[in-house]
């Protein structure tokens, strides 16, 4: 139940920011990236991205977590694949597949996980759509992570 109190208090700064132009800090002094690598591990995101809550379900945090997360780039679709495509590769996740076109797709696995991220011109403003879907690679080991959280 804490965790679930923890991630629940995440999301809603996580919200809050989104309507904020100053760095928000919580009751306990973290700031919005603290939060962020707490709960989404070692996931790079790009600057200016702002989470969607409605469209996100997170199960877990840190290294471990799964789930989808929608993200509203601050950049365009092609500075958005890109900074996927690099970035998650230094944080030493193996790029499996990538197609690059007006909805561009990049599949990456790393441990025993396999993140898909799905990346969609925007539309106005030319800012990116995108669709972060992280899951365990055996199914088996993911049952066994739900039942123990």
């Amino acid at each position: 139940m804490n965790k679930f109190l923890k991630i629940c208090s995440a999301l809603l700064v996580f919200g809050l920011v989104a309507c904020s132009s100053t760095p928000i800090v919580s009751a306990d002094g973290e700031t919005v990236q603290d939060i962020q690598s707490k709960l989404l591990g070692d996931m790079p995101m790009p600057g200016g991205a702002r989470i969607n809550n409605e469209n996100s379900l997170i199960l877990g945090s840190g290294d471990g977590w799964a789930g989808r997360v929608a993200i509203i780039s601050a950049q365009n679709a092609n500075e958005t694949f890109t900074f996927f495509r690099d970035q998650f590769q230094k944080a030493g996740w193996t790029l499996v597949s990538s197609t690059k076109s007006k909805n561009s797709i990049l599949v990456f696995i790393k441990k025993d996980r396999t993140a898909t991220i799905e990346i969609e011109e925007g539309g106005f403003g030319g800012k990116a759509n995108v669709m972060l879907t992280v899951a365990p690679r055996s199914t088996v080991r993911f049952l066994r992570y739900i039942r123990r959280n």
